[in-house]
């Protein structure tokens, strides 16, 4: 069976607002020729009012252009901002999907949580504002020439030698855009990454004097953003100065020198003369908002590079990981892991465990007992080698996180349909039931944040329960009695016994006492060597 992959996450980043863009794009032609047939009427309006003809139609035309037009004006920016939620909503909730089913990933949280907010917001307008303007930017111009040739094509041909100019003068200015937008996204997805280390490790800063040093390097790391902001700010600049100056100028001179030689050899009528300037003056407008938008792409694009490769790098990692079937078995075949640049912990590691057997871990501190076990659960993925497992893997470890909220909503976390009998008996078996019904609200009850409401053992416990809701085939248990005395030790083993009845388990130990029930006790110290359980 194939590897557990994320479906359809490397397709189009704005898929989702295809539909909406080809409207956007429309809404742009349409307005687009609807100014250039009011153009059309001014210079009509222009002749026949010179030769004394009635002018009352052709005003009830030009106005009702107008208004169209400005009917459409209306609506594209409305359209721009549909597009822009649409791909947000999407683009976000497929990568934010795709880390939690596959969270082996080593990048920090806040460069995950950069991506996701303004990395995700960068195409998000790039497909909302940019996009239509490029595809409009390319379509209007050569369709307004086709209606200056109507009026006079030597004309439409002078125009059109100046529409080229655009394209290839931003063109030039791609690999500089591509560049700076590129050390841009790389600054501030470190800058939020660091900052979020900060916030999650501020009691630590605190604790060790280091505050202060950490607060200049954040300092240090924002001023280089500052930098590179102005820089890509610059780039844009030279580039609006580019379109406006040359561009912009030049059409327009092109424009009103074809108009008044083709009226000077009489070709042309003075109100197709007319006609022909505002045409041009119409030729400019989609060509513009490219120039103006500019920065808007370069940076959805730099954006959709780094999100496009986070996605490719998190699919290829989740490859070492596989899910095939069900049958609670788990196999590791030569698997390396190293924790970034420092001391390798596992080289080639091959292991076996049989469905429904119950295995113990063992060994030093440091061996790789916790990295094996987080190698099973996919909470890591290893340099080589792969893992793989006879279904889902739920695993209890030694501090169970909790989300802020009640019981019910903890426990439906493994079972969003569950009925609350089932709630009850999952409580019940992991010896909690007391809980909920000696605090008065019973399911409602609130465990506070990270569950700091509940004991350490009432905590462990809820995560149990939790577990035997989702009723995986394969528990992980990395050593969830060390934090805990006695008493509660005996009372979270009972609800372990209930979890890990007729399941497959791995046990990361160092008390005697919670490998009393293994089949195989493996000692980690470089390769697993398996021995006899201990006996009872």
């Amino acid at each position: 069976m194939a590897p557990d992959r994320p479906g359809d996450t490397t397709e189009g980043l704005y898929s989702a607002g295809r539909s909406v863009i080809r409207r956007s794009v429309i809404v742009l032609v349409t307005r687009a020729l609807l100014v250039a047939a009011a153009a059309v009427v001014v210079g009509s309006l222009i002749d026949r009012a010179a030769s004394g003809q009635r002018i009352g139609v052709t005003i009830s035309w030009l106005a009702a252009l107008l208004f169209g037009a400005a009917a459409l004006g209306w609506l594209s920016p409305m359209l721009a901002n549909r597009t822009r939620t649409e791909v947000e909503t999407d683009l976000r909730a497929r990568l934010l999907g795709l880390v939690i089913r596959h969270p082996a990933t080593r990048l920090r949280t806040g460069e995950v949580t950069s991506r996701a907010t303004d990395g995700v917001a960068a195409v998000g307008s790039l497909a909302g504002k940019f996009l239509p303007q490029l595809i409009a930017g390319i379509v209007v111009p050569l369709l307004i020439c086709g209606v200056v040739a109507t009026i006079d094509v030597t004309s439409a041909l002078v125009l059109l030698v100046t529409i080229p100019a655009v394209p290839i003068l931003l063109r030039g200015m791609e690999r500089r855009f591509t560049s700076v937008t590129t050390r841009y996204r790389e600054t501030a997805d470190r800058l939020s990454a660091e900052f979020f280390d900060g916030v999650q490790g501020m009691r630590t800063l605190r604790d060790l004097a280091a505050a202060d040093r950490y607060g200049e390097a954040l300092a240090s790391e924002s001023e280089r953003l500052r930098g590179e902001t102005m820089a890509l700010l610059k780039v844009n600049q030279l580039a609006l100065l580019v379109v406006d100056s040359l561009f912009t100028l030049g059409t327009v001179v092109a424009a009103a020198v074809a108009a008044v030689w083709r009226l000077g050899d009489g070709v042309i009528t003075p109100g197709q003369a007319v006609s022909i300037v505002l045409l041009g003056v119409a030729l400019i407008e989609p060509i513009s908002q490219i120039g103006r938008f500019f920065y808007v792409g370069a940076l959805g694009r730099a954006a959709a590079r780094d999100i496009k490769g986070f996605i490719g790098d998190v699919s290829h990692r989740a490859g070492y990981i596989r899910r095939d079937g069900e049958g609670g078995w788990v196999e590791m075949k030569d698997v390396s892991f190293s924790y970034g640049e420092g001391r390798q912990v596992l080289d080639s590691l091959s292991l076996r465990v049989e469905p429904g057997e119950v295995v113990g871990l063992v060994g030093p501190s440091g061996a790789g007992k916790s990295t094996i076990v987080g190698l099973i659960a996919g909470l890591l993925e290893p340099d080589a080698g792969e893992v793989s497992t006879g279904g889902r893997v739920a695993m209890v470890s030694q501090r169970p996180f909790l989300f802020h909220g009640t019981l019910r909503e903890n426990l439906l976390l493994a079972d969003p349909s569950a009925p609350d009998d089932d709630l009850w008996a999952a409580l019940e078996m992991a010896d909690l039931d007391d809980l909920a019904r000696g605090r008065g609200p019973g399911l409602d009850l609130d465990v506070g944040e990270r569950g700091r409401q509940l004991s350490g053992g009432e905590a462990q416990r809820l995560t149990i329960a939790r577990l035997l809701i989702a009723d995986a085939p394969i528990v992980v248990l990395d050593e969830p009695t060390s934090n805990v005395d006695i008493e509660t030790e005996t009372r979270i083993r009972h609800a372990l016994r209930r979890l890990t009845a007729g399941r497959t388990v791995i046990i990361v130990a160092h008390r005697h006492s919670t490998l009393a029930d293994v089949d195989r006790v493996v000692t980690v110290a470089g390769d697993p060597v398996s021995e006899p359980a201990f006996p009872s």
